[in-house]
């Protein structure tokens, strides 16, 4: 029994290398077109929340504009992965203006120690969160292009206090379609950074880390199986995400680090702006329908 388990955890250390994966981490922490993004965040449109439907805001006009702007600009610069030194200055200037009509005065209110507790009810930075834009190289230099060993997905975040999850879907690379070992065309592997924040009252919008530890899963779309059987008879073969899906990985040791901090700029009920403490600016929205 020991032997199998080292065996297999021996495979996905082999494959997880072979995908040239690297442990990465962003604070403020996604594919899809206008459309997507349209409806993911529309004015008007009602979020999803993780427990109960969140306090209803009142946004000022230039805000409701400031973010129409974000998304346009995200949409136009690919997540901000295309984004040229303009495209960046302008996203920061719309990130100043839109800070200004910040509707929360306790942002990371959600993690604040158990004896502190939100003064007034806002909106809550618990829940699931995808990236539309940031302009933070350790995630826009993770796309490697046509020929490269994983295909990048989508950029997430879990927040469900105390925890914090920094999550990154990878995919099948196209030139792999043929391959045996590449595993399905919707199959995917989730790498997820896993910390712990805190955040006090006297400082009511900056959320401190500590990393805890590092998980790897797999979720197979289903390609593989015809009449509810596997067409692959070799589970290595079906690929990294079938093999992590039957075996996932839980690296935690039993202690934790610092691991820097970030500041909201801004949270109403489906869009959330944070400030690394190296000064990278992420953009994120509550989707309607979280694929992690």
């Amino acid at each position: 029994m020991m032997g199998s388990k080292v065996s297999v955890c021996a495979a996905v250390f082999v494959l997880w290398l072979q995908l040239q994966l690297c442990f990465t981490f962003h604070i403020p922490k996604e594919l899809g077109g206008g459309s997507y993004w349209s409806r993911s965040i529309g004015v008007g449109a009602t979020p999803q929340s993780s427990s109960e439907s969140p306090p209803e805001i009142r946004l000022h006009a230039e805000a409701i504009r400031c973010k129409d702007d974000l998304i346009a600009l995200a949409e136009r610069t690919c997540r901000g992965f295309s984004a040229s030194i303009s495209d960046r200055d302008e996203a920061k200037r719309i990130i100043s203006n839109l800070s200004m009509y910040n509707p929360s005065d306790e942002p990371a209110s959600a993690y604040f120690r158990v004896n502190e507790t939100p003064g007034i009810d806002r909106s809550t930075i618990a829940g699931k969160w995808t990236l539309i834009y940031t302009d933070a190289p350790d995630i826009t230099s993770l796309d490697g292009g046509a020929l490269a060993m994983a295909k990048l997905g989508r950029i997430g975040q879990e927040c469900s206090p105390p925890s914090i999850k920094n999550v990154i879907e990878w995919l099948r690379p196209d030139w792999a379609s043929y391959l045996p070992f590449s595993g399905g065309e919707t199959s995917r592997v989730l790498q997820k950074v896993c910390c712990e924040g805190s955040a006090t009252q006297d400082n009511p919008k900056v959320v401190d880390l500590r990393v805890v530890g590092v998980e790897l899963l797999g979720l197979n779309g289903g390609d593989d199986f015809v009449g509810g059987e596997n067409i692959r008879k070799n589970n290595f073969l079906d690929g990294p995400a079938t093999l992590l899906e039957k075996n996932p990985v839980k690296l935690q040791g039993p202690l934790t680090a610092p691991f820097g901090k970030f500041e909201i700029l801004y949270l109403d009920n489906d869009m959330r702006v944070t400030k690394t403490f190296q000064g990278y600016l992420a953009v994120n929205i509550r989707d309607e329908n979280p694929w992690f």
